[in-house]
């Protein structure tokens, strides 16, 4: 068993290069200093050198880190000590003020050193903030943009769909007038309610996203909203038998029943593109402690693995499905549920097919 490898071995920190060449410059600078000061020292008095070593750390205090200033501080200490100081060659000193002289050395050092690590930690911390507010203020003009194109693009939408209303109402007036007869009738009927669906989930989804639906909540039966959902669909449904449950025997409730009809009819629809005819679509209504929830199931095909969290994503359209939707209508189920503080959930059953769950708060009465 190797022992040595299991020990754990001390992290090293290198000094930075730039560090390393402070030391040398320090004690070059050093030896010149006191080579000069030296050869001057008959004419000057050794307290000159003592000034000029002290003027020599402020100077590297103002531009060196604090390990190069403490070092020359404790090297011309020691220099000027046993080179200048009478006795000479000697670390002796007899005058107080030489001994006050030679703590200087230290003090300044060490006062110089603190202060250029403040200052430093003072330009990091600025820098930090110069940052950071650049990372704000590009964040903040990113957000500014994202949300002057979704205004744009929402006002777009709304105009172009203000627009297709005018056509819309001319073409069925124009297949008014064509009646029953004609062999194309029931062709452009068809495309001119799909487009009309189009124009009114455009028109829906500009509202969701504005947050300007206000519910307006009012004592109603939920068969009334079952009524609401399913009248607009009677041609899609007519494929399908509808399967009700549970409804007949709620309370009234408190609720904004335009928005939640609206809600469950664009779940209806997309049951009905996603099923194939002649297989039921079950509705079940459940009450349990204030929350109502209604149970919208088909025996299609069911949810495409990993698309649950993806249903209700603008313009997502799930693979295979059929022509013709935009990927607003649950889209925008969601966000009339979650304007009436509930919302709308999708799982594959047990037994085959999608199920779509709308949870509601409520008020109840009994009628």
């Amino acid at each position: 068993m190797n022992t040595e490898s299991e020990t754990p071995k001390p992290s090293h920190h290198p000094v930075p290069v730039h560090v390393v060449g402070q030391f040398s410059w320090g004690l070059t600078i050093l030896f010149v200093l006191a080579s000069a000061c030296w050869m001057l020292l008959p004419y000057t008095g050794y307290l000159f050198s003592a000034l000029v070593f002290l003027m020599a750390i402020v100077l590297a205090g103002t531009r060196w880190n604090r390990g190069p200033v403490l070092a020359m501080g404790v090297v011309s200490a020691l220099v000027w000590n046993f080179f200048f100081i009478p006795p000479q060659f000697t670390l002796h000193i007899d005058k107080p003020e030489d001994m006050m002289m030679f703590g200087l050395f230290f003090v300044v050092a060490l006062s110089m050193g603190h202060l250029i690590t403040r200052l430093r930690e003072r330009e990091a911390a600025l820098e930090q903030h110069h940052a950071e507010r650049e990372q704000l203020l590009e964040a903040k003009h990113r957000a500014e943009l994202l949300a002057e194109s979704e205004r744009l693009h929402r006002t777009l939408l709304d105009s172009v769909s203000h627009e297709l209303k005018t056509p819309i109402a001319i073409i069925r007036t124009a297949l008014d007038g064509l009646g029953q007869g004609n062999p194309y009738a029931a062709e452009i009927e068809t495309a001119n309610r799909r487009l009309q669906r189009i124009v009114e989930n455009f028109l829906e989804m500009t509202r969701v996203e504005s947050e300007a639906l206000k519910p307006r909540p009012d004592w109603c039966e939920v068969i009334d909203v079952l009524d609401q959902a399913t009248k607009p669909l009677e041609r899609e449904l007519a494929a399908h038998s509808l399967n009700v449950s549970g409804i007949a025997d709620m309370p009234l409730v408190m609720l904004d029943s335009r928005l939640l009809a609206q809600a469950l009819g664009n779940v209806l629809h997309n049951a009905t593109l996603h099923a194939p005819a002649n297989t039921p679509v079950e509705i079940a209504a459940t009450l349990t402690n204030g929350v109502l929830e209604l149970h919208v199931r088909d025996h299609g095909p069911g949810l495409p693995l990993g698309s649950e969290d993806h249903l209700f994503d603008k313009f997502y359209r799930a693979p295979d499905s059929p022509a013709g939707g935009t990927g607003l209508g649950l889209a925008i189920s969601r966000g009339l549920m979650r304007a009436m503080k509930g919302d709308i959930e999708a799982r594959n059953h047990p037994e085959g097919g999608a199920e779509f769950t709308l949870h509601l708060p409520v008020k109840t009465r009994i009628a």
